[in-house]
């Protein structure tokens, strides 16, 4: 039910991962190559680019950095909320699948769309955003948009369901242009918020042409470096208050999880000893136990527990790491360091118990 509603007329809907392969497939016939597996470890700056890679160093004139978010540290990251979002595909009992995308006004907000995989029809719809690491049980999103789904529609099975990384720029438009900080020669795309296909055309045209002559008639709008804010500047001051919040509050709530009594099987949690350095400890599924320094390596925040994700995710600016401690998302490039793995008997003074841990 609703009170109000726009419609748009002449939409259309395609696939992207098609779509995507078939640029890839123009591209390489084009003459231009795609390195899988190769991760960018350092850039450095000049007329010519040296790009230390996984897969050894590359020289350059121009590099553009369309990874979703740069890494190292930009004053992007500062300008860029990270927001993990949540989908479900449903079959319906009743066949009453949306003719058209759907999305409502609330918040936290939900879509829908119809989409046919294998010859069967599937509901798709999403929403119950939140930023990166501010939700501590990672589970009532999905749970919280299946109970919606379920009010509303009739819900024969979940047969998928997944999250995904976003990040919403403070001002509302994409950071489009010359990375912030860097030499003239390394540009940037982020900040597309949920408007991905749209903004990665836009990236390459205002791109390209200013790689090609120089100045493009949009650059001014969606340049990085703006520093009078569009729109939204209070959106601006709340995302890095939570930032602030985060930093200091993580720092605070440690401390009152300073026992590994009650951890289960593919739960973690930040654990501080009196006198030791802060530990973050997960469990796997099997029960072992897994350890690593839980200071993020981007800019030093902790790190939460992503017990859907199994993974370890920064609320400052996004950085998400492996149980192990491997890097999963930018803007993070280093891994988190892993703990000794011997076996150590911690007394855990404030409650009078011994646990046994991977320290």
């Amino acid at each position: 039910p609703f009170k109000k509603a726009i419609r748009f007329k002449g939409q259309g809907q395609f696939h992207p991962v098609k779509y995507v392969y078939g640029m890839a497939k123009a591209f390489e016939s084009a003459g231009g190559n795609i390195l899988q597996n190769c991760f960018v470890q350092d850039v450095k700056e000049g007329r010519i680019l040296e790009v230390q890679t996984t897969r050894g160093v590359f020289k350059t004139k121009k590099l553009i950095y369309a990874t979703h978010i740069p890494p190292g540290v930009n004053m992007l990251h500062m300008r860029c909320a990270p927001y993990r979002s949540y989908v479900m595909a449903a079959e319906l009992k009743n066949n009453a699948y949306p003719e058209f995308p759907a999305y409502d006004m609330k918040d936290p907000y939900h879509y829908y769309r119809t989409q046919e995989m294998g010859g069967k029809k599937y509901l798709i719809a999403g929403g119950e955003d939140h930023k990166t690491g501010h939700e501590k049980d990672t589970d009532l999103p999905f749970d919280r948009l299946g109970s919606y789904l379920k009010r509303y529609f009739k819900i024969k099975n979940i047969a998928f369901q997944w999250s995904s990384q976003y990040f919403d720029p403070a001002d509302g438009l994409a950071y489009i242009g010359h990375l912030p900080g860097s030499s003239d020669n390394i540009f940037v795309a982020t900040g597309f918020g949920g408007n991905g296909m749209t903004y990665s055309h836009i990236a390459a045209k205002v791109l390209s042409t200013l790689i090609i002559s120089g100045n493009h008639e949009y650059e001014n709008i969606f340049n990085p470096g703006r520093i009078k804010p569009v729109a939204g500047f209070s959106n601006f001051i709340k995302e890095n208050s939570d930032v602030v919040s985060s930093f200091v509050g993580d720092r605070i709530d440690m401390y009152k999880s300073s026992s590994l009594a009650g951890l289960r099987n593919g739960t973690g949690r930040v654990i501080k000893k009196p006198g030791h350095s802060p530990l973050g400890v997960s469990k796997d599924e099997i029960g072992k136990i897994h350890a690593i320094d839980p200071v993020c390596t981007h800019l030093k925040c902790i790190v939460q527990w992503n017990k859907t994700e199994k993974s370890w995710d920064c609320p400052c600016h996004g950085a998400r790491y492996s149980m192990d401690g491997e890097v999963l998302n930018a803007p993070g490039t280093v891994a988190l360091a892993s703990a000794p793995t011997e076996k150590k008997e911690l007394d855990d003074k404030s409650a009078g118990e011994k646990v046994l841990a991977d320290k």
